[in-house]
């Protein structure tokens, strides 16, 4: 029986139950949500910012699914809906008889937004990131960077860096005799190079309000392709009543220069970052020159919150380079932008080496993540 790809609805939360249910059988980590009404992001008429559901189904049978947000973006002078296509699961990583969902998946969510893009994807060599590539999707790495706050509660619990059976006895080592935690500090005052706030205030804020459109129309044009960060946008991407997000206001002068928005999760048994602490500057937006006061506010408040370590991922070279003059160092991504050929043409036309290009995890599932893995 042919695949039939269709929005999610009610009739389908059974067949996705058990879709889900085969996954797991399987071995496989991936599950899809099981409610046709996205928890984040629901379709509400006055807002063109939301996600929709599709599924794969074989008869009543569900195969596979995927989300495509729909979302404005700022592309030149021009405004146009862009999609972000992602939580694609398809039953073929489980069944090789299933292997082409994925590759069907993918076609339908190019086909109803051809201006559209992958973020993140588990880097340029998973299965998915690799489909994208087939569908001439043009593949980069958003840079991720690091900054160790506690380096004894580092050295303990980084997973990601205690593989090696010699490596993890040394960083043990230097755990107990407090060379982990010298050597965080002074790698830190070593490599900050920022002009500190440099006569800015921060303050954390409830919600974005007409200051946010304000930013906006001032900055925007600062940019070859950025996604819509008005106050509108980011109360949908980031709601109020949601506690997980701290929003920071920064000011100079009584005008507000920019903004950010940070996440801390307390791992538990985490593959990667065991028990730590983290925190991550998962959004944030100013002109390019007011990008190190920025993120020394974000920095800052981290620090101020007792994290063990923080994170970022940031494509735009000034928002980098903030990133490092905060003392960030940059370590292996696996986070790669992935926009369409039609995409990828238009931003091309305007920035051959998308240079001004803003894009960190405020531009995909990242930001609304609950589970801790997303970090």
């Amino acid at each position: 029986m042919p695949l039939a790809i269709q929005p999610f609805d009610a009739t389908h939360h059974e067949a996705v139950r058990d879709f889900n249910r085969r996954m797991a059988a399987g071995g496989s980590t991936w599950r899809f949500p099981e409610s046709p009404l996205p928890s984040w992001l629901a379709r509400v008429p006055e807002s063109p910012v939301f996600q929709e559901f599709f599924i794969a189904a074989e008869g009543e049978v569900v195969r596979g699914a995927y989300a495509l947000q729909r979302r404005p973006a700022r592309i030149g002078d021009e405004e146009r809906s862009v999609g972000a296509w992602y939580l694609p699961v398809s039953e073929g990583s489980i069944d090789p008889k299933h292997a082409l969902v994925a590759t069907l998946l993918m076609r339908d969510a190019l086909r109803r937004e051809p201006l559209s893009y992958g973020l993140g994807m588990d880097g340029m060599d998973s299965q998915l990131s690799k489909l994208a590539g087939a569908m001439r999707c043009e593949r980069r790495l958003v840079p991720f960077f690091v900054r160790i706050e506690r380096g004894g509660r580092f050295a303990r619990e980084a997973r990601y860096v205690r593989k090696n059976a010699g490596l993890a006895a040394l960083l043990d080592l230097a755990a107990v005799t407090g060379l982990a935690t010298l050597g965080a500090a002074l790698v830190k005052r070593a490599l900050r190079r920022g002009p500190g706030l440099a006569g800015a205030t921060l303050e954390t804020v409830p919600e974005f309000g007409p200051w946010a459109d304000e930013l906006w129309q001032r900055c925007r044009g600062r940019y070859s392709f950025v996604e819509l960060r008005d106050a509108a946008t980011l109360a949908r991407i980031y709601p109020p009543e949601r506690p997980r997000f701290e929003r920071l206001r920064i000011s100079r002068g009584g005008q507000v220069i920019g903004w950010a928005v940070l996440q801390r999760a307390e791992m538990k048994d985490s593959a990667k970052f065991g028990s730590l602490h983290v925190g991550r500057i998962t959004d944030a937006f100013a002109a390019p020159e007011d990008a190190g006061v920025v993120t020394r506010a974000a920095a800052d408040t981290l620090a101020a919150r007792s994290v063990d370590l923080m994170v970022s991922n940031q494509l735009h070279p000034a928002w980098c380079a903030a990133l490092r003059r905060n003392a960030f160092v940059s370590g292996p991504s696996n986070y790669v932008f992935a926009p369409t050929a039609q995409l990828a043409e238009r931003i091309r036309a305007l920035d051959p080496d998308y240079e001004n290009v803003h894009l960190n995890r405020g531009d995909g599932d990242g930001p609304w993540g609950n589970d801790p893995r997303s970090f």
